[in-house]
């Protein structure tokens, strides 16, 4: 019997070790799978954009390319860099554009920021490519390109991937160009409207005046603009009214605009390139006795197209002159003449009869 109850322990403290080392062993698992997670084989990089904080992002797309990188021999405080094999990190053929949409969206969106992010993209890793362990350097930068404003980078940034002897990528990163052993943080930045002459932009502004003995002061006058440039372009417009007072308007590309001024009171628009195109109409006020003249044009135009390569004022002026009938002047000035010389013989006159008496 004690013999039997023997057995039963023994059996028990068995089972009991082998259940603690398949425990063990399944924490072992988990933490190799926690500690050492799948490397996924794609990196992130990310667009900026530093503009004015009245205008809206560029409507346009940036493109990056990925080359082999040049190789650097090894030394005591430097590891070997290999260039890396064609195709071994590549840009997808949709990978290759970050784009940038003006966003309109109120608070979330680009008025009143000067650094956007406007998206972001992957570059993917094909460990096939690699048949050594190393090191291996690519180089990632941006496609300059035309769209005006914008101020395109020529930084050229490292991306290291490494490889193990198993031929499995390990790691990788973007490193910086000054010191290969500092991570860089895969942003590329760009500069709109804020890149001196070849990213230069614009502000127009439209000037309202009322003059003449009959033009009514507080009248608001009736205008529509349209800004034709890019597709897709966005463009901001301040109304600065007498009152103190503020209208924001959002312009977009090719669509008139209705708003209106008082005399002294501005609109001014954001961010115009150098061939967007601006025209500006005011309503026909001439049955109510005024003529419009814009800038130094003709009299009773209503209407100005053109370009801005600097800061522009354009004043539209309604004069509302009424002359004093001439010809009624004429005709009692005789009688005014007479009455006056008649006036002076009468007082010669009393004045002689005063001194006899």
């Amino acid at each position: 019997m004690k013999h039997q109850h023997k057995n039963i322990s023994r059996r028990l403290a068995v089972a009991m070790m082998a259940g603690a080392m398949m425990v063990s062993m399944v924490g072992m698992t988990a933490f190799a799978t926690g500690g050492q997670p799948e490397i996924p084989k794609n990196v992130t990089i990310t667009k900026e954009i530093s503009k004015e904080s009245n205008v809206y992002a560029p409507s346009t797309s940036f493109e990056f390319k990925i080359e082999p990188g040049t190789p650097v021999s090894g030394s005591n405080d430097q590891d070997a860099i290999q260039a890396g094999p064609t195709d071994g990190a590549y840009f997808d053929e949709e990978d290759k554009y970050i784009s940038s949409v003006p966003n309109t969206d109120g608070q979330n969106g680009d008025i009143g920021k000067t650094t956007i992010t406007a998206g972001q993209t992957s570059i993917t890793i094909d460990e096939t490519k690699f048949t050594e362990p190393g090191i291996y350097r690519y180089n990632v930068s941006e496609v300059s390109s035309t769209y005006e404003g914008v101020e395109y980078t020529k930084e050229v940034k490292y991306f290291d991937v490494y490889v193990n002897k198993d031929g499995e990528v390990y790691s990788y990163a973007f490193v910086s160009a000054e010191d290969d052993k500092v991570k860089d943080d895969g942003v590329f930045e760009n500069e709109y409207g804020v890149g001196g002459a070849e990213g230069e932009l614009n502000d127009l502004t439209i000037k309202k005046t009322v003059t003449g003995n009959q033009g009514n002061l507080t009248k608001e006058f009736n205008f529509t603009i349209k800004i034709v440039g890019t597709e897709g372009e966005k463009y901001y417009m301040l109304v600065n009214n007498n009152d103190g007072q503020t209208e924001t308007y959002t312009l977009s590309t090719g669509i008139e605009q209705d708003f209106t001024l008082a005399n002294n009171e501005t609109a001014v628009i954001y961010g115009l390139s150098k061939s967007d195109t601006y025209t500006v109409t005011e309503d026909d006020y001439t049955s109510e006795g005024y003529t419009t003249k814009i800038d130094d044009g003709t009299p009773g135009v209503l209407s100005k197209t053109g370009t801005i390569s600097a800061d522009t004022t354009v004043t539209v002026n309604n004069d509302n002159t009424v002359s004093t009938p001439t010809g009624v002047a004429m005709t009692i000035a005789p009688y005014a003449i007479m009455v006056v010389a008649a006036a002076g013989v009468a007082f010669l006159f009393l004045r002689r009869r005063h001194s006899e008496f």
